[in-house]
């Protein structure tokens, strides 16, 4: 299996090359400063999960590679509750997990192993929740290490994704990758607060399932990466701007 860059100048990658994982690391690093990637895999008519409900159908070893190298280039991991329990998510090798939980119901989740087969530990895990929420994240986390941080959630009882960054922001966790779920993915395009999509299309049509985004907003996606892989998935990273 080979990867084909088609932007910005053709060449090869070899993923199961020595020194693959640094080549990548190259190809997929962020821009200085404080920046909201989002990270998503979808199918060509736009769906977010395949037969299974779950992206992980979706997905390839190479998606899996570069899913690992755009992590190892955060400060942190941002994911909505949804996609917790839809798809038992654990802890993430080094990179600390923020969780978005206004009811706080993290029914289903993946963080017990603290531990990786090898011994080496794997990443805290912070929920970000409301007032309201708070009591059921201690009760459903009960005797699983985490972390939580209370915002204020106002009479909706919501979390505005621009105070959870700005808040983020000031523990120091400055480079984030959101992967989703498909309403975490909206709201951060919505409020305009994403930098950089990076996205996975597999050739595959799902034909019913959540779209992958669903926000009432025109961006300007510019290519600054395109790989695409010997059964003709394609791998790339968009700036993202408003329309001119």
């Amino acid at each position: 299996m080979t990867l084909q860059r088609i932007l910005p100048t053709r060449s090869t990658i070899d993923p199961d090359a020595p020194g693959r994982r640094q080549a990548l690391l190259e190809e997929y690093e962020p821009a200085p400063g404080s920046t909201v990637r989002l990270n998503l895999v979808t199918t060509l008519d736009g769906r977010a999960a395949g037969a299974d409900g779950t992206s992980e159908s979706l997905t390839t070893g190479t998606d899996r590679m570069i899913l690992g190298v755009i992590r190892q280039s955060a400060d942190a991991v941002l994911v909505g509750a949804s996609t917790v329990r839809a798809e038992s998510l654990g802890r993430p090798r080094r990179t600390p997990l923020v969780v978005l939980s206004v009811s706080g119901d993290l029914r289903g989740h993946g963080f017990d192993a603290t531990t990786t087969q090898d011994g080496a530990a794997r990443a805290d895990v912070l929920v970000v929740t409301t007032d309201r929420g708070a009591d059921t994240v201690r009760r459903t986390l009960a005797g699983t290490a985490h972390d939580v941080l209370v915002l204020d959630g106002g009479d909706a009882g919501s979390l505005p994704l621009e105070r959870v960054l700005a808040a983020l922001r000031e523990r120091g966790l400055h480079r984030i990758v959101a992967e989703g779920g498909p309403a975490l993915a909206s709201g951060l395009l919505s409020a305009r607060l994403v930098d950089e999509l990076c996205l996975t299309v597999v050739p595959r049509i799902a034909g019913s399932g959540i779209p992958i985004i669903d926000a009432a907003v025109s961006l300007r996606a510019d290519p600054r990466l395109l790989l695409v892989d010997d059964d003709g998935v394609l791998y790339g990273r968009w700036g993202l701007s408003p329309e001119r």
